[in-house]
């Protein structure tokens, strides 16, 4: 997957009760991905870097005792409009969104890490770990959270700071 993030949006699909997140890339490359409430409630506490499902931490503040972040500028910026010669968007995973169900990392004790949603088998959205793609990411789901009448909570990110490192 390419960067920088050029949009990412979360709509709520009643019918089907379930979101779809979809997130275009520089390049037109464009990722969407289903994304359920019991698979939801496991993406928002490793958003707000927590682990899900044994709620420590999964960063660390002393960022001398563990590999930094490195963050990638600008991670997020307004898609560039051209009249002329727009390009096809392309769909590396398939035009068929893909029902997310695993959390993964990769590069954990590298320079960059990456943050991948992904199906039961198959290739997943690899983002960048980065606080402001994982703020960018809550603030999309709180108006689908809101109509989905799912009784989940979007806050903002308490548990990672701004520069860090992993544990």
């Amino acid at each position: 997957m390419t960067y920088p993030i050029n949009q990412i949006s979360v709509l709520y699909h009643p019918i089907e009760d379930r979101m779809l997140l979809t997130i275009e890339m520089e390049g037109q490359q464009v990722y969407t991905g289903w994304i359920t409430r019991r698979f939801l409630k496991l993406l928002i506490p490793a958003l707000h870097g927590v682990h899900p499902l044994t709620g420590k931490t999964l960063f660390d503040n002393k960022a001398s005792k563990a590999p930094t972040i490195k963050q990638s500028k600008p991670i997020l910026k307004k898609p560039i409009e051209s009249p002329n010669d727009p390009m096809p968007a392309s769909y590396p995973l398939g035009e068929t969104p893909i029902l997310l169900s695993k959390i993964s990392f990769k590069g954990i004790q590298k320079d960059y890490t990456v943050f991948i949603l992904s199906p039961e088998s198959g290739h997943g959205i690899e983002l960048p770990f980065n606080p402001s793609v994982f703020n960018t990411l809550l603030n999309q789901f709180t108006a689908p959270l809101q109509e989905s009448g799912w009784s989940l909570e979007v806050n903002t990110i308490y548990g990672m700071p701004l520069e860090s490192g992993l544990q």
